[in-house]
This record gives structure tokens, C-alpha cells and sequence, in this order.
């Protein structure tokens, strides 16, 4: 069994990638997609990665998370691929136990695993024992750094919406919950397990949903990709019920999430 890491990198970004990998493994391997707004970043990549015959580097103008995201997978070979920002490490034990998890299980296509700060605490409250998805769960939410896919499954099949995701202007986030929606329609076997295999620096901040007009409007293009019609009277009834509570005002919220949904049906 093979792995691809597939790193995703932004401007300076790309200095902070020696820090992710791990000594050799000739199963492993590194692919750094990375994304410059302008051609003086070129200059930053580490003349270190050069010596590791484990990394690829691909370099292509441009900027937004999920475009990133589906040039890393194409670039991908190996039996597995593992998704990670230029911001997150590698636990001493994610290789062995990534492999472990699909020899267990042959018939899981994508795996979450667990994350957490450089410090140790877990980046969600994540679930105590293992379980399938078969749905977006509603008790936590999955993030693409902590998903392992096997390659055959997902390349060329199901993609990263590039409508939305950080480096697009107008739906900031929830490609990741778009891309869980895609591979669940798509009939894929997927299985959450409680063993962490990546740190991060930065916990997530649930409270952005009432403050942050992009993430107002990536939840109502969310809800409608979701539901379709009947998005509109949810996010009203979201809005209605975040203003009961005090944390936001109610025609800000609900502009901002109508906002959403008329963007997609009008960039379908």
C-alpha cells in the first residue's frame, strides 16, 4: 500500500513545509501544490525539498483552497491520499496507522481521523468510538485535513466545489461539508475512527457563523445544496432562532444567507 500527501501551500505559506515531513518512507510520498498570487513567491520554496526525492513540487498561479485541493489530486499515484494545509503536522504515528486503518477495513473508501493543536487538545469534540457517515453528521464537523480517500475512488469522481472555500470572495467556506455531500451521493464507503493523525495551529471558531458575512453566505449556498427549495424557510428559521439567542442581528444574518442561496442557483 502507497500514500500521497497531498500538501496544499499559498504564497509564504511554502517556508512552513519542512516542518511537515516526516523522515523518508518508500511508501510515501509528498506532493506540495502551490499556489503564488505573484511570481516573487516563487523565490521562497526551501531549496531543501529538492533533496528529498519523496517530495513532488507543482507550481501554479493562482488562489482558493478547493482549486488546490482538486490540482493536488490530480497529481496523485498512490493507492491513498491524505489531504493537509502547509500549517499542520504529521503525528510520529499517522503513516502506520492510516496503513493499518485500510488493511483492517478493505472496504472503506474515505477515513476521518482526528486532529488537534501543536499542544495536544483536539480540534472538536470529536466522537469516542468508530462509526459510518453516512450523512453530515450533526454532532461534529469533519474537516478535509483529517480525511485519507483511496485514490481510485475519489479521482476524477468527486471534487473540491471551487464556488466555495477560503481564497474565493463571496462563499468563504463549507466546501468541505460540499465535498462529504458529493462523495455520500456518490455511494462511498466512508468511516470515521477515533486515532489522531495531524496537529494544526489553530483551533476552529464556531461563533464566525454570526459575525462573518462570507460564512453567513456559505451557509445559506450550503443549506440550498443541501435541500434545495426548502432552504430558504431553514435559514430563515436559523436566523430567527440565532437573533432569539442574541447572537446576531436578524436582517444582516438573513441577507447574508439569502445572499448565499441566490449565488448558487445563479452560478449553478
Amino acid at each position: 500500500m502507497t500514500l500521497d500527501i497531498l500538501i496544499c501551500s499559498l504564497n509564504k505559506g511554502i517556508v512552513r513545509i519542512d516542518d511537515l515531513l516526516l523522515p523518508q518512507c518508500k511508501d510515501v510520498r509528498y506532493i506540495v501544490s502551490y499556489q503564488y498570487t505573484d511570481e516573487r513567491y516563487l523565490e521562497l520554496i526551501p531549496s531543501s525539498l529538492a533533496s528529498r526525492v519523496d517530495v513532488v513540487i507543482s507550481t501554479h498561479k493562482g488562489q482558493g483552497l478547493s482549486s488546490n485541493r482538486n490540482h493536488a489530486l490530480e497529481l496523485a499515484k498512490a493507492d491513498l491520499v491524505m489531504f493537509v494545509d502547509d500549517d499542520t503536522h504529521l503525528t510520529n504515528d499517522a503513516i502506520e496507522t492510516i496503513f493499518n486503518t485500510f488493511d483492517e477495513h478493505p472496504t472503506i473508501e474515505v477515513a476521518f481521523f482526528r486532529a488537534s493543536t501543536y499542544t495536544g487538545k483536539l480540534l472538536k469534540n470529536y466522537p469516542e468510538t468508530e462509526r459510518d457517515i453516512i450523512s453530515l453528521p450533526n454532532d461534529y464537523s469533519i474537516s478535509t485535513i483529517e480525511m485519507v480517500c483511496r485514490r481510485d475512488r475519489v479521482q476524477g469522481k468527486v471534487r473540491f466545489d471551487e464556488r466555495f472555500g477560503l481564497g474565493t470572495r463571496f462563499l468563504t467556506c463549507g466546501e468541505e461539508e460540499v465535498w462529504l455531500i458529493d462523495a455520500l451521493r456518490a455511494g462511498l464507503s466512508i468511516r470515521y475512527f477515533p486515532f489522531k493523525v495531524v496537529e494544526t495551529s489553530t483551533m476552529l471558531k464556531r461563533s464566525m457563523i454570526y459575525v462573518d458575512a462570507g460564512v453567513q453566505r456559505s451557509k445559506g449556498a450550503l443549506t440550498y445544496y443541501k435541500f434545495g427549495a426548502t432552504a430558504w424557510i431553514r435559514c430563515f428559521w436559523f436566523a430567527v432562532d440565532s437573533t432569539r439567542r442574541g447572537l446576531c442581528h436578524f436582517i444582516p444574518m438573513l441577507r447574508h444567507l439569502y445572499q448565499g442561496i441566490l449565488y448558487l442557483r445563479h452560478n449553478g
